[in-house]
């Protein structure tokens, strides 16, 4: 394993605000009727069409709630809607998956927008997403109105989240281990440290790696832990990602990698962040 010093950490100090953000030109947000032909069941795989304000795909129905799309895979959907899986013990290993998620998000997940280091990694983010081209999924957007910012203004964007906090930004409601998109669909899967929210990250970055056209790009940012790395204290986490772990998921895939870099996190000796580009392998 690295040692943090042997490590080529970039120590850059400059940073950006949400509004500064928003204030330059960006990616445009696709809408529902834009993103329709890309859409399928969450369960059957199937394409989805709209249909007196809900989704179907002839055989399941997914709600259309304040304009925003809920595909949830539906042995859950219901729940989750109505205020969530209930906190009891469910023999169903279904249940007790997204139940272990609903645990883990029940709280704060997210650095406030004055947070100093927030925005060194939405200037980082923002500077590495440069070459980013043509239509971006974004798996755990949170607020829209930023994460749309973080992109050039040649990408057509649209952001997936299992929280629709705020409704009034148009986002697809569901989750990273089910993309309800087709095949070889879109050009961007981003993963903005929104990785280790999710407990199977595997079946995520084989979801990314499915829908992802040949030859199209994941973005991953998330943070690499030297030591320390005990769960026991973090509410919000499933993960604290060794390198090896996150080296390992992109082997299982024909995934090429093409950018690399590694900066200092909070000045701290413990982890560091890793922004990472990978290509789909053509054919």
């Amino acid at each position: 394993m690295k040692e943090f010093d042997d490590l080529k950490l970039i120590y850059d100090e400059r940073l950006v605000t949400g509004d500064e953000l928003r204030g330059r030109p960006h990616a445009a947000r696709m809408t529902l009727e834009q993103l329709l032909p890309l859409l399928i069941s969450p369960d059957s795989g199937k394409s989805l069409v709209k249909l007196d304000g809900h989704l179907t795909d002839g055989d399941n129905d997914y709600p259309v709630v304040e304009g925003l799309p809920v595909l949830y895979p539906a042995p859950v959907a219901e729940a989750l809607l109505s205020g969530g899986v209930p906190l009891v013990y469910h023999e169903d290993a279904f249940q007790q998956y997204f139940l272990l998620n609903q645990i883990k998000q029940r709280g704060e997940i997210n650095a406030a927008p004055s947070n100093l280091h927030y925005q060194r990694h939405l200037y980082r983010m923002s500077e590495f997403l440069q070459e980013c081209r043509g239509t971006v999924l974004d798996v755990g957007c949170d607020d829209i109105e930023v994460s749309a910012s973080l992109f050039p203004d040649n990408c057509q964007y649209v952001g997936l989240d299992p929280f629709s906090t705020k409704r009034s930004q148009f986002r697809i409601i569901g989750c990273g281990e089910f993309l309800p998109l087709h095949d070889d669909s879109i050009d961007n899967v981003v993963l903005n440290t929104s990785l280790d929210h999710i407990l199977d990250f595997h079946k995520a970055i084989e979801e990314a790696h499915r829908v992802l056209k040949p030859g199209k790009f994941l973005w991953l940012c998330t943070l690499i832990w030297l030591k320390n790395a005990a769960l026991q204290h973090d509410s919000v986490h499933f993960h604290h990602f060794r390198n090896y772990e996150i080296e390992g998921a992109f082997q299982e895939f024909d995934f090429k990698e093409v950018i690399r870099k590694e900066y200092s996190h909070k000045d701290e000796t413990h982890r560091y962040g890793l922004y990472l580009c990978a290509q789909k392998t053509k054919g």
